[in-house]
């Protein structure tokens, strides 16, 4: 083997980033990577290296992944940038270069693998495992009950689960989620919309999170932390997804947490540290649609263009006694649906009042 080649071999082995084996890329970025790939290549070519035919292979196969590596670095716009979190795991390398987003007990890093958009959900702290823990199991149940069924489109998907040592040394429990594109939160559609939308607006979302509910509850699972921070929706194909599963128990369980901005819209049995059921759902769930339609929780102060029958529907999900509240989902789904039509019409496609934008989850337009 001659020296270019165990230089080049030497470089690739220890490189951390394709800019440690392409180095800076001045000007028009593809162009300047495409010759310099050219020429390492060249150089690598098996064809030129007889004696040496494995390690030669080596190497070009090695300068290929990481060409298609800084390829898409280019197309993201953070190629040489330092990444904020890198993690790898079965042979799949996440890579993350924008802020952490803060979660209730996680910190959110946007990242790749392999091309591929994802969510690192990274535990703040190392006792938080134990709720990471209960949303991979949750989801894993999802994934594997719900397969191929059209309901499995309003819950996330988790692509892998593993302990990530941070720089004290300390092991923190990480979920990766397949990333939403094109969403947003029901709180961004709050914040531009404080006082509350169009009950003809909110009626989508509400069926379609009444129908994420009653799949999960028909796999013996209580949510347990439905608020507009954990509700994406997809304006463009009115698809809307339940997150954060960290929270979700079995059926007949309390609740091991809550989440503490929304401390005031969870029923009394939460509190009270009584099992959670299907109702306590359905009373989160009442609270976030109240939200959505006043800016507040509270369905006695819904604005006059709520219809009757919404408010008595909504105000029947908050009676604090469980025993008392609605507690099948799927029933007052058709509830809903009835409400609807006789207030609507058929269903029709309704343009949202706000869009996302097609670049990070989560963030949105008015329109």
């Amino acid at each position: 083997m001659n020296d270019d080649l165990s230089d080049l071999l030497r470089r690739l082995d220890h490189a951390a980033s394709p800019a440690e084996v392409f180095g800076p890329l001045a000007g028009d970025q593809e162009a300047t990577l495409r010759r310099r790939y050219r020429a390492l290549a060249r150089a690598a070519h098996p064809d030129r290296h007889p004696a040496a035919a494995d390690a030669a292979h080596r190497a070009f196969t090695a300068l290929a992944s990481w060409h298609e590596r800084a390829r898409q670095q280019i197309a993201r716009g953070v190629y040489g940038a330092a990444p904020r979190i890198t993690a790898t795991h079965r042979g799949r390398r996440y890579e993350g270069f924008a802020e952490p987003l803060p979660g209730d007990v996680c910190e959110l890093y946007p990242a790749h693998a392999d091309g591929e958009a994802v969510l690192l959900k990274v535990a703040r702290r190392p006792r938080d495992g134990d709720l990471l823990t209960a949303e991979a199991r949750a989801l894993r149940q999802i994934a594997r009950d719900l397969a191929g069924q059209p309901l499995r489109a309003h819950l996330p998907t988790l692509a892998d689960s593993f302990a990530l040592a941070d720089a004290s040394g300390e092991r923190r429990l990480v979920n990766v989620l397949l990333a939403e594109p094109a969403t947003l939160s029901l709180s961004a559609v709050l914040r531009a919309f404080p006082a509350g939308i169009d009950p003809a607006d909110a009626a989508w979302v509400f069926n379609r999170i009444l129908a994420a509910l009653g799949a999960a509850h028909s796999l013996g699972l209580v949510h347990g932390a439905l608020n507009p921070d954990h509700v994406l929706i997809r304006p463009a194909d009115h698809n809307a997804i339940l997150l954060d599963w960290c929270y979700s128990v079995p059926i007949g369980e309390p609740l091991r947490a809550f989440c503490p901005p929304y401390a005031a819209d969870y029923p009394p049995e939460v509190l009270a540290r009584r099992p959670a059921t299907p109702a306590t759902d359905l009373f989160l769930a009442a609270r976030c649609v109240t939200r959505l339609l006043s800016g507040q929780g509270d369905a006695a102060r819904l604005p006059p263009r709520v219809p009757a029958a919404i408010r008595a529907l909504l105000s029947a999900c908050l009676i604090p006694a469980p025993h008392r509240r609605p507690a099948d989902a799927w029933q007052v789904f058709d509830d809903f649906r009835d409400i609807l039509r006789e207030r609507y019409g058929p269903p029709a496609f309704r343009p949202f009042p706000m869009q996302a934008d097609t670049g990070a989850p989560g963030s949105a337009r008015p329109v």
